[in-house]
């Protein structure tokens, strides 16, 4: 079903004339009654009675609603396309890693609703294997992970410059030796996550092997393990200064290069965007270009 087909429609039943509806529709006679006859064989019916003035039959009434609903749909979706607008009906499904999600994104995204209040977001929570296979295959439309670069073959825009410390239960008052280090189980994430991949890169940087990690679901529960002594953890020391007084821990620099990740928003190519998409990542540009030159 054309929508050519259907303006010629709509012409016809509103001017009762195919030769006015031609007129009106700049094309001649001929090619308005060959789209018509088209829509009527698709359909099955008799759209239109022939005489004068030309009126609608019972099939002509009910594709007639639709035509109106169809074509104003046409019209609302090339204006938005066109002019950038929002579209509230379209949500944009952003990934992120559970530390950015607790840390850094409540206020970026209460300043974005107040800038685009119809904006609709949706949030998922993990590791940043996970949200990049997600954001290639389409299955989300952005997401903030960390990285040591920029991600090939995806638009990737640094956010956020994370330095991550070791986080030791409060008995430990000084940083630990290679002995201790070598011992101690470590508290993360599940595989595919960034800061997990740190443990090793921290542990690597002194000689020693990996240890044995534990895997928790949470901030809150990687935290709590560490406050009991089951192990120690590499957290960002951004998120640490925010809980620094509901938490009883002791927190050590690393002084090395694996203690330091940027926080990328990546998505696909820009010529994929959508509006809102495109709102969302202009926003985000806007808010951290001059932060992060």
């Amino acid at each position: 079903m054309l929508l050519k087909s259907l303006e010629f429609f709509l012409a016809v039943a509103e001017s009762g004339s195919f030769s006015l509806a031609a007129q009106k529709m700049y094309t001649v006679q001929s090619n308005i009654t060959s789209h018509i006859k088209k829509l009527e064989e698709e359909l099955g019916v008799i759209l239109l009675n022939r005489h004068n003035p030309v009126t609608l039959t019972n099939a002509g009434q009910q594709l007639h609603s639709y035509a109106v609903q169809m074509l104003a749909l046409h019209r609302k979706a090339k204006k938005i396309f066109q002019e950038g607008g929002i579209d509230p009906a379209e949500s944009i499904r952003l990934g992120s890693m559970e530390t950015t999600a607790a840390i850094r994104l409540p206020q970026l995204l209460n300043q974005c609703m107040q800038q685009y209040p119809t904006l609709p977001i949706e949030l998922q929570t993990h590791p940043t294997r996970y949200l990049l296979n997600a954001v290639h295959q389409g299955e989300l439309d952005c997401a903030f992970v960390a990285s040591k670069h920029s991600i090939p073959e995806l638009y990737s825009f640094p956010v956020w410059h994370e330095e991550l410390v070791l986080v030791c239960p409060k008995q430990q008052e000084s940083f630990p030796d290679m002995a201790t280090l070598a011992k101690t189980r470590f508290i993360a994430f599940r595989q595919g996550c960034s800061y997990r991949h740190a443990i090793e890169l921290f542990l690597n940087d002194f000689s020693i092997p990996p240890s044995q990690i534990m895997e928790m679901g949470s901030l809150d529960g990687i935290v709590s393990c560490v406050e009991l002594g089951v192990g120690f953890a590499l957290l960002p020391k951004s998120y640490l200064a925010k809980v620094a007084d509901k938490v009883s821990v002791n927190c050590f620099g690393l002084n090395t290069e694996s203690a330091f990740f940027t926080t990328y928003l990546v998505a696909q190519l820009p010529e994929t965007w959508g509006t809102n998409l495109k709102q969302f990542i202009y926003f985000i540009e806007q808010q951290f270009e001059l932060k992060v030159a």
